[in-house]
């Protein structure tokens, strides 16, 4: 059976519903996902990456240089840590390598002495900050967007990039097969960052930890 339509007045229209949403502002033209980089539209290229390797010392505005290579983004995501839980895993980590200090003492091996002395010294000094109030631990991952009006241009900056960030001793990964999940983590619409790459850093020094904790992530 036919049902003609019913024909709505300009009285009856919900003027709300015409308001753009800010995913009307941030949604592209097209979106298809290959194997390493993103298809936004007409001559627009994306390449999605995440910083997995981070320099011993950090500073305020240390990626600035790399909006040089042009049309970049760089989103980074903090979340702050327990203190009560970073302190009892540095309590950890430092009786341990007192551990291995006593017994690489006791069997005269000073080869790594040296090594676990600074670790034992940076440790206690990150736990005292920590207890006193004086520092913070944060969890950081850091994404960065190279865009480009074709795929050429988009390797040829990917070339640079991780030149310049080897000159910071840093190193990022593509995410492979995981480009649309970088792209909604970038968008700022609280989309919680891909695990497993976040990274130890306090705010005070601006310091990497990485190593105290052997990288694990903190539970």
């Amino acid at each position: 059976m036919l049902v003609k339509n019913k024909k709505v007045s300009p009285k009856d229209i919900d003027i709300f519903n015409n308001i753009p949403t800010i995913m009307d502002l941030l949604l592209p033209d097209e979106l298809q996902e290959k194997k390493d980089y993103l298809t936004l539209g007409y001559n627009k290229y994306s390449r999605i990456f995440v910083m997995t390797v981070y320099p011993e010392q950090t500073w305020v505005s240390w990626l600035d240089d790399l909006f040089n290579i042009g049309n970049i983004n760089i989103s980074v995501k903090i979340e702050p840590s327990s203190n009560g839980n970073v302190i009892n895993q540095l309590t950890k980590k430092l009786v341990q390598s007192q551990s291995e200090y006593a017994t690489y003492s006791k069997q005269g091996n000073i080869l790594h002495l040296p090594v676990l002395e600074k670790q034992i010294n940076d440790l206690e000094d990150l736990r005292m900050l920590i207890q006193t109030n004086q520092d913070k631990l944060y969890f950081a991952t850091i994404f960065i967007t190279l865009n480009a009006e074709n795929l050429q241009e988009l390797n040829e900056k990917t070339k640079i990039l991780e030149s310049e960030l080897n000159k910071k001793t840093a190193m990022i990964r593509t995410l492979t097969f995981r480009q649309l999940e970088g792209f909604k983590t970038m968008l700022p619409i609280g989309e919680l960052p891909l695990p497993n790459y976040e990274r130890n850093m306090v705010a005070g020094r601006y310091r990497n930890t990485n190593s105290y904790f052997e990288s694990q992530p903190f539970t």
